[in-house]
């Protein structure tokens, strides 16, 4: 083989080497046992921007007559594990009888492109009592975070969210409890 097409060759062999696509990382899980979730944090639990961790349940006025109440639900995540995919769901008095029917919202929530963060911020929820009935004093409404890192997938894909976790995996879940309360103190 002469000169020329021995390094036409090498060089052909390049090119096809480097477009040849680099393996991505992905998730290492152990064998056996669980997969913990990503924890939520409770210094980073808010109810309107203010911090809410242990404080076991928010009043509401029952009878504002203009502007209803509405309540800016945030939380902070701790995942060791930046490879890997978050997911939250939202619930709004979950009912395990209702199949679900009271899920709200769910979203991927990514990691930091600085793999030396290892916080998540799931998008805000905003909670408006008075879209849930009855809107009575003496109501009780609970919303649920819940996170995983890997949800449950119900083989009826028609079926809505739910709050399980694929086998092997687990769940973490924050409850915000709301009590409708006579009077207006407090109303917007």
């Amino acid at each position: 083989m002469n000169r020329p097409r021995l390094a036409a060759a090498l060089g052909a062999l390049a090119l096809a080497l480097a477009g040849c696509p680099l393996p991505q990382p992905l998730p290492d899980y152990p064998k056996g046992g669980t997969i913990t979730p990503p924890r939520i944090l409770a210094d980073g639990i808010t109810v309107n921007g203010v911090p809410a961790a242990g404080v076991p349940l928010v009043t509401v006025p029952a009878d504002c007559a203009g502007a209803e109440p509405r309540y800016e639900l945030l939380a902070q995540l701790l995942d060791t594990n930046t490879l890997e995919q978050v997911e939250v769901r939202w619930f709004v008095d979950y009912q395990p009888t209702q199949g679900g029917a009271s899920w709200v919202r769910q979203e991927s929530v990514p990691a930091s492109a600085d793999q030396t963060v290892l916080t998540r911020d799931p998008s805000p929820f905003t909670f408006l009592p008075y879209q849930h009935a009855p809107r009575t004093a003496g109501t009780v409404h609970v919303v649920e975070l819940v996170v995983s890192n890997n949800f449950y997938a119900p083989a009826d894909e028609a079926a809505l969210p739910n709050r399980s976790a694929a086998p092997g995996f687990e769940t973490q879940v924050y409850r915000w409890t709301f009590l409708l309360v006579p009077g207006t103190d407090g109303c917007p």
